[in-house]
């Protein structure tokens, strides 16, 4: 079957924001064979040679999307950088002066005005133009980081060091900033504070961490339908999971763990590996805890195991990419007998979701998985009609130790619609 334009696009797309990027520019290119002139498709191959520093590539690229679609305003700005990029500033000024006629916004105006002025070496016309644009949006990252670097190569470092300061308040995990301020603070002779500021530089740009920047508010939020349910092609109703996928998702994000265990593949397959993939993102809000970034190293792994055989869940729709992913290990077959297996291969797992129906599968695990869990557990289903059931009653006869244990029950629903979640306290 052939793929249109859209589909095409939208696979290009797909393998650009997940850094594949000569897959992303054979799409992209796909869709210039037929249609040369195509913004979307022009801008964004021209993004990938930006990227890789080969800004002359670039900038034809731009010029066509930007005669395709002149009224796209980031046309206009990535063509007039990528001009800056090329040293090339008098045509970047005439292309300014033409953008201006298209109703552009001020503050990106005056932003890629301040641009030109700097890298000419006008340092004052420069400041004079970061001041006004963030007088318009005083959350310009970029600019206060600019206008740092300007303030900077006019000796003025006091004032430099609070435009950075500024910048990194503007921009969540902004690494360049955090990068200026600690040469900054170490040029004012103020090691320690370089020192930590160099710290948060370097987990920043470790390649477990992407930059997140922050996104455009939407004024227009408004709550008046139901959201529908997220991964649809992995529910199955009657299984009381539709809640219970976000839940193991949050708790993922918030324990960040290192192996987790799921012992049947399923709705909430998806959700723990989104997850896991996630967590390769810190968000640097300056609450950080410095201690634990320290020889960061975070390589999760999601081990799933179910008695369908590989080629068999392959086949469920959307099953096939999760079980592609490098972050997945899947294993076949019943899990009664492949406690020693787990332990030998991943040591112990800080994270597992039980999620079996009847009573002599709860007493295996319990009997042979235990010791190999090292930390929060999640079992489904402990719960009938609003009391414990037998399943619960298993996990407490058999638990070890003194854990933490905690119930979490539906009300409107009368079998699968609880969790009992036990964190192990092997200290106590």
């Amino acid at each position: 079957m052939e793929l249109t334009i859209e589909q095409t696009l939208k696979l290009g797309v797909k393998e650009h924001n997940e850094g594949n990027l000569k897959e992303a520019e054979h799409f992209y290119r796909l869709i210039l064979q037929s249609q040369p002139a195509h913004p979307e498709a022009n801008y964004n191959l021209g993004l990938i040679a930006f990227s890789l520093n080969k800004f002359a590539v670039a900038l034809p690229l731009f010029k066509l999307a930007l005669e395709a679609n002149p009224k796209t305003e980031q046309f206009w700005l990535i063509y007039i950088e990528a001009l800056i990029k090329e040293k090339k500033f008098e045509d970047a000024k005439q292309f300014l002066e033409q953008a201006k006629k298209q109703n552009l916004s001020a503050e990106n105006l005056y932003f890629m005005n301040a641009q030109i002025n700097q890298n000419m070496g006008k340092l004052d016309e420069a400041e004079a133009s970061y001041i006004k644009t963030l007088e318009l949006k005083s959350d310009y990252a970029e600019a206060h980081n600019n206008l740092g670097n300007t303030l900077k190569d006019l000796g003025r470092l006091d004032e430099a060091e609070a435009s950075y300061r500024k910048a990194i308040a503007s921009r969540i995990g902004y690494c360049e900033a955090h990068e200026n301020l600690a040469n900054i603070l170490r040029e004012l002779g103020r090691i320690e504070e370089a020192i930590d500021s160099d710290r948060y530089t370097l987990f920043l740009r470790s390649t477990n961490v992407e930059e997140t920047k922050q996104k455009v508010s939407n004024d227009d939020l408004s709550f008046k339908y139901p959201s529908p349910i997220e991964y649809p092609a992995f529910y199955r109703e009657g299984m009381g999971t539709e809640n219970t996928g976000s839940f193991l998702r949050a708790m993922a994000l918030m324990l960040r763990p290192n192996r987790i265990l799921e012992i049947g593949a399923g709705y909430t397959t998806p959700f723990l590996l989104e997850a896991i993939v996630n967590n390769q993102r810190v968000f640097d809000d300056g609450n950080l805890q410095e201690s634990y970034f320290e020889n960061y190293i975070y390589e999760p792994k999601l081990v799933v195991i179910d008695n369908m055989s590989l080629g068999e869940l392959a086949e469920k729709p959307g099953m096939k990419d999760i079980l592609m992913s490098k972050y997945t290990d899947f294993v076949e077959g019943n899990f009664e007998d492949k406690a020693d297996i787990l332990s030998e291969k991943y040591g112990d797992f800080d994270f597992v979701w039980f999620d079996c129906g009847s009573a002599s599968e709860y007493k295996i695990f319990m009997e042979k998985y235990w010791d190999i869990c090292s930390d929060y557990i999640f079992f489904h289903y402990t719960y009938s009609g609003g009391i414990p059931n037998i399943n619960h009653d298993i996990i407490l006869e058999n638990i070890k130790g003194n854990p933490f244990i905690f119930d979490i029950i539906e009300p409107h629903k009368k079998r699968q619609g609880s969790i009992t979640m036990v964190k192990k306290n092997d200290s106590l």
